[in-house]
């Protein structure tokens, strides 16, 4: 990772050795070159550093323009809030996800007993088969329990008495055990 530097500042950033011969069409170059040379035209490589930890729920990671730090050009990371609209479309995609992954976890439950999905467990509850239909009702009552769990914790994050989580990790614990009757 390299960075143009003219006068003593950025020019450009990212910056690389074939965007030096693309804005230099008329000069031959070596196959490679040492970062020695590539200073001699202002391309200097940009020493990596860690980002911050930030809360992706309420934060966003901004890489700025790298800075000299004793004579050497370093990554620069920046933490910023997040705007209104930044906010809300980032919420719709972790909840998105977090429905996601709630829908999957109920399916998977199903498939254990070899339906297709939940839905398909569920359309058992008026079998006539006795095995079948006290596992659709299970599968119904499991299912509405659930989403009725995530549903009272999405109006806590509404209501803002918990704060957005991040992930489905964040809410597994909370959904009702999925356990077969006996």
């Amino acid at each position: 990772m390299y960075a143009l530097i003219e006068n003593g500042q950025v020019a450009q950033y990212p910056y690389s050795v074939s965007q030096l011969y693309a804005d230099n069409p008329g000069t031959s170059f070596p196959a490679t070159m040492p970062d020695e040379r590539l200073a001699d035209w202002g391309v200097y490589p940009v020493t990596q550093t860690t980002p911050p930890a930030y809360d992706t729920t309420t934060q966003k990671l901004v890489e700025e323009t790298p800075a000299n730090i004793g004579g050497t050009w370093t990554q620069v990371w920046a933490v910023y809030p997040l705007t209104n609209e930044e906010l809300a479309v980032t919420h719709l995609q972790i909840w998105a996800g977090i429905e996601a992954q709630v829908q999957t976890r109920l399916d998977d439950f199903a498939k254990t007993r070899f339906y297709n999905d939940i839905l398909s467990a569920c359309s058992y509850a008026t079998s006539t088969n006795q095995k079948y239909a006290s596992e659709g009702q299970y599968c119904m009552a499991a299912r509405d329990q659930t989403w009725d769990a995530l549903f009272a914790i999405q109006a806590e994050v509404v209501a803002g008495t918990r704060p957005m989580p991040a992930s489905y990790a964040d809410i597994e614990a909370e959904l009702p055990a999925l356990v077969w009757p006996g």
